[in-house]
């Protein structure tokens, strides 16, 4: 049979297609059976391992505390005022003193002698306590530390003054020799004037000795040359003061010591925050962990609230008013005793503080031996118009008086603004004036040879450099004091006297107690300046804080001890 062409041609074409397929199938499969039969199998790819990594490492503790002043200078021999809140985690004393439980702590010092005659200590220091440049602290350390503030003579200096001489007697004992007896226990834990540092400051600071310019130079550049739990690491005095941990210190070490805690931030940062009102809502929202102020109506709120960990505390810090003595119309001392007779002492302390205070008696405070409790003036403002009446002003004072406080401190201002209302009824206008703390003192320190440059009225607080009524009634009314008589008082008679006062304190306790009666009557009499109220303490904390209670020490106004903390997570 004839098969068509067309046909034949599609029927070509299938069995060419078929014999393509075939033969692709058989190469196909050859290929594959002389890989699997003869080609060396191909080991899977392996998943790489991880390397090995470095924990990581702990996260520090950091604790932040807020302060309402800024800073002042940093060289621990002369300081005298707001950077007591540092000074003494990164410098040591030899001692410290606890006055809640009268108690001496062991500091750079493990133990102290004393002679039957209170004329000779002796001072045993601990071994292993180095300075955080490296040096060890030795008893020729201590002796070259207390040598150059005596030199000095600045800052809280004066409380060495009974020290006749310093002898090393060997690598780690030291004795002091006094002129008369004195209480050199207390002098040594003062937070002022007694701290001991490396004497490689001299070679740091490029300086021919201690008493080199060049060393205080070197130390207000924010340089630290202490043995203490803690390093200075940051100094912006206005903005910061930022302190990490000094590991080799040899308080972490000792087991049991009371001044120590394993749990102690790694750094410390005291941030200036200026107004309490400010301070209270960073410590809502987390910015920082320990309020040195929170205005006082919100304490109990504090209180009541488990975030929170609240502290209240007996204190040794007041405020006190002082007056120009030296500009008229103060300079009549009928017009102070009036103005004494017109300040609302109990309204104040109820008013600015809340009852977080006392009504002061004299410029010792409560608490203190050498406090007496009827040296108040009374609130009575029918005798304050007298009493001006009678200085030659029956229908007031006919210029303003200025009256100069620090900025932000909200409890200093409540009670400037009852001043001036209360002494607006006596016919004395007053100008509240608030300045940094900075710009307040230098003021002030125009008052010794200008009277009329400086202000009439000054509201600061006084707290104890050595805890004694010398430390009020001399650097604030000593004619000797021009650092801090900023009321540009003199009186030879009280000169004497309290300097007689301290005297007898380490010989005749009762007799030093009755010159310091007749001192203070002296100041109640004359009114150069007034006590207005003596501050029981308080700070507030977040929770995490633990220990606060124990961080916090009346003898060491505004200080947190952090090496004390117990900071939780």
């Amino acid at each position: 049979m004839n098969v068509p062409v067309v046909v034949r041609t599609m029927v070509s074409k299938r069995v060419a297609i078929l014999i393509g397929i075939l033969i692709a199938a058989i190469i196909i499969g050859s290929v594959a059976y002389i890989y699997r039969a003869g080609a060396p199998p191909t080991s899977p790819t392996p998943t790489p391992s991880p390397l090995p990594t470095s924990p990581a490492p702990p996260k520090k503790k950091v604790v932040v505390y807020a302060s309402l002043s800024e800073m002042t200078t940093a060289d621990p021999s002369t300081e005298f005022s707001n950077s007591i809140m540092w000074l003494p985690l990164v410098y040591e004393t030899l001692l410290w003193y606890d006055p809640i439980n009268n108690r001496f702590i062991p500091g750079l010092a493990y133990n102290y002698t004393v002679s039957s005659d209170r004329l000779v200590w002796t001072f045993y220091l601990r071994k292993g306590a180095v300075f955080h440049d490296g040096t060890p602290v030795n008893a020729d350390t201590v002796k070259a530390s207390l040598e150059r503030t005596i030199t000095l003579g600045q800052g809280a200096a004066y409380i060495l003054e009974p020290v006749d001489k310093i002898e090393v007697v060997d690598e780690y004992t030291v004795r002091f020799y006094l002129k008369y007896p004195a209480p050199l226990d207390k002098i040594l834990a003062s937070p002022y004037g007694v701290y001991i540092f490396s004497p490689m400051v001299v070679k740091h600071a490029g300086a021919q000795n201690l008493t080199d310019p060049k060393v205080a130079e070197w130390f207000n550049k924010g340089n630290d040359a202490g043995s203490g739990p803690y390093k200075l690491v940051k100094w912006d005095p206005e903005n910061e003061v930022v302190l990490e941990k000094f590991e080799a210190w040899w308080g972490w070490k000792e087991a049991g010591y009371s001044l120590a805690s394993p749990n102690a931030p790694d750094v410390f940062v005291i941030k200036i925050i200026k107004d309490a009102v400010t301070q209270e809502r960073m410590l809502r929202a987390g910015q920082i962990d320990i309020a040195q102020y929170v205005p006082p109506e919100v304490v109990e709120e504090f209180k009541r609230d488990p975030n929170y960990v609240v502290v209240v505390k007996p204190s040794f810090q007041n405020l006190i008013l002082l007056f120009n003595t030296k500009k008229p119309p103060l300079n009549n001392t009928l017009v102070r005793k009036a103005i004494a007779h017109a300040i609302p002492y109990d309204d104040i302390v109820q008013a600015a503080r809340m009852g977080f205070a006392r009504v002061a008696s004299g410029v010792v405070p409560y608490g203190m031996w050498g406090h007496f409790d009827d040296l108040r003036y009374e609130y009575n403002l029918t005798l304050a118009k007298e009493l001006l009446a009678k200085a030659g002003y029956p229908h007031g004072i006919d210029r303003t008086l200025l009256l100069v406080y620090t900025a932000g401190d909200i409890y200093e201002q409540r009670t400037a603004e009852l001043i001036s209302s209360s002494l607006a009824q006596i016919g004395i206008k007053v100008e509240i004036r608030p300045m940094s703390w900075e710009e307040q003192w230098a003021l002030a320190q125009k008052g010794w040879e200008d009277p009329n440059a400086a202000q009439d009225l000054f509201i600061f607080y006084w707290w104890p450099d050595v805890l004694s009524p010398v430390t009020y009634l001399y650097n604030m009314f000593h004619s000797e004091s021009k650092t801090f008589n900023l009321c540009y008082y003199e009186n030879s008679e009280f000169d004497q006297l309290v300097k007689e006062a301290y005297r007898y304190e380490g010989i005749d306790s009762r007799k030093a107690l009755e010159l310091y009666r007749l001192v203070q009557e002296i100041l109640y009499r004359d009114v150069p300046g007034v006590g207005l109220w003596d501050m029981v303490e308080y700070r507030v904390a977040q929770s995490k804080i633990g220990n606060l209670e124990n961080a916090v020490n009346p003898a060491y106004p505004t200080v947190i001890f952090a090496q004390v903390l117990d900071v939780k997570g």
